[in-house]
């Protein structure tokens, strides 16, 4: 039987590893080194920095927001700056462990283990896997293509931060920084998202597709009130008519509950737009606040 024969092998592998593993622990006068913290150190030191750039992020959005004076605006960018610089420490070389003495004995059963290991491992090899412990490889590299993804995206925003700091009028390093904010899933995420689109807006108000950035990231957040605020300025610069505005203020009513006023935002949308790439789903959503969708509440929330 296959699977029978999987676990002896594995019963067999993980007797030689402990056996491998066990040999030079019991021989006399080994030296265990003791552990070595850099790599937490330097990820608490990584962290700080990261903290510190994202407040000097948050002193420009406050001043392009107009609630820093001045005066204020240079003292708490300042303060910014420092703890900036402060946190920005390279990390210490680390020494290496000394090498423990050389095992004078026991060699050749090691030698042994290793070659009987390697044996059961190119039988293994030979065996068909057993069904469950393949889709657990399956989930479990999932999971870790997900953690190189999110490793990536966190070096990618380390980036941007460090760029930003040096030059706070970048309006293209500040759009990346916001899409780098925009591909994560945390409410953080979309909050510092939307101070970044809100430097942008400073710097070039007429950016529609900060605009669209913008409220589509409050909408996500469930932040009506701005995403509102967001679509009413963006009306000013586009005017009513254009479908951009009838489509956000139709999510923004069906996502709060006012199915009434996001059937009517929805129609305007598919009147002005009917060939637009997002009518299919405008009209799907307009069904669903209808209440015509069988076996559909009218409801968003359910």
């Amino acid at each position: 039987m296959p699977e029978l024969g999987q676990w002896l092998l594995m019963g067999g592998i993980g007797l030689a590893v402990a056996a491998a593993i066990g040999w030079p622990l019991l021989r006399r006068g080994s030296a265990v080194a003791p552990p070595h913290d850099g790599h937490a150190e330097a990820e608490g030191r990584a962290l700080r920095h990261r903290v510190a750039l994202e407040g000097l992020l948050d002193v420009e959005a406050d001043r392009r927001a107009g609630s820093l004076d001045d005066a204020s605006y240079q003292r708490e960018r300042a303060e910014a700056e420092e703890r900036a610089a402060e946190t920005l420490i390279a990390t210490p070389p680390t020494t290496a462990a000394a090498p423990g003495e050389r095992p004078t004995s026991g060699r050749r059963v090691a030698a042994w283990l290793g070659v009987g290991l390697a044996a059961a491992v190119l039988v293994g090899f030979a065996l068909p896997a057993p069904s469950g412990l393949a889709e657990r490889t399956v989930v479990n590299q999932a999971l870790a293509d997900e953690r190189v993804r999110e490793a990536a995206r966190q070096a990618e925003i380390q980036r941007l931060l460090a760029s930003f700091a040096a030059d706070p009028t970048n309006a293209q390093v500040i759009s990346d920084l916001a899409d780098a904010y925009l591909a994560g899933t945390a409410p953080e995420d979309l909050r510092r998202a939307a101070a970044a689109l809100q430097v942008l807006l400073s710097i070039e108000p007429r950016n529609e597709s900060a605009y669209r950035r913008l409220i589509t990231a409050y909408i996500s957040a469930a932040d009506f009130a701005d995403a509102q605020a967001a679509t009413d300025s963006f009306a000013t610069i586009l005017g009513e008519d254009r479908p951009d505005i009838p489509f956000f203020r139709g999510l923004i009513a069906f996502r709060s509950g006012d199915n009434a006023a996001a059937v009517r935002q929805f129609d305007r949308f598919l009147e002005l737009a009917p060939h637009d790439d997002r009518a299919g789903m405008i009209t799907s959503l307009r069904a669903q606040a209808a209440g015509e969708l069988a076996g559909a509440s009218a409801s968003p929330s359910g």
